[in-house]
């Protein structure tokens, strides 16, 4: 729609003219969500290759939607809760999902603390998420012993029909 919404900085917006049933879900019918934020990468304007004089082919652009909802918090202040993000990239729709069991494993790795091991074997870290319940709960050993054995996702027991390694950076 091309519709931009700006405010300098300090300036609030008065949700005082919205019920609270409006602000904290989605319309039950419809794909329409209260809080809709878009950021987008713009190529640079157009430049020329130094060499030859021609214009550089222009870097396709970005696209990041996240859609969500506001509800009031115990201090009675609204605070947003993210529903669904999406990314496309290169003409491509993609659906971000939370994968369960990684939480803020990255920012403070540490081997010893509680509940970053696989759930099988105990000793290793985990490393695989199963799919389609996005459980990340074992190393990439168990996850492959577990495929040729029961084929089950050891929290939920839903059959796995993908497992996706996850190597995390300490």
């Amino acid at each position: 729609l091309g519709q931009k919404f700006c405010q300098p900085l300090g300036v609030r917006i008065d949700l005082g003219f919205y019920e609270l049933d409006d602000l904290s879900k989605p319309s039950p019918d419809e794909d329409v969500f209260p809080l809709v934020i878009c950021a987008e990468t713009y190529p640079p304007a157009h430049s020329l290759d130094e060499h030859l004089g021609d214009p550089l082919p222009s870097p396709s652009s970005h696209l990041q939607i996240t859609l969500a909802v506001l509800e009031k918090n115990n201090e009675d202040q609204f605070q947003v809760r993210v529903m669904r993000q999406l990314l496309c990239v290169d003409g491509v729709r993609y659906e971000l999902h939370q994968i369960y069991g990684i939480g803020n494993y990255a920012a403070d790795f540490n081997d010893s603390d509680p509940g970053k091991e696989c759930m099988i074997c105990m000793t290793e870290p985990k490393d695989t998420a199963v799919l389609p319940c996005r459980h990340m709960c074992m190393c990439s050993k168990c996850a492959k012993e577990l495929r040729i054995q029961s084929n089950k996702c050891p929290i939920c027991h839903q059959p796995v029909k993908e497992l996706i390694e996850i190597k995390i950076n300490s």
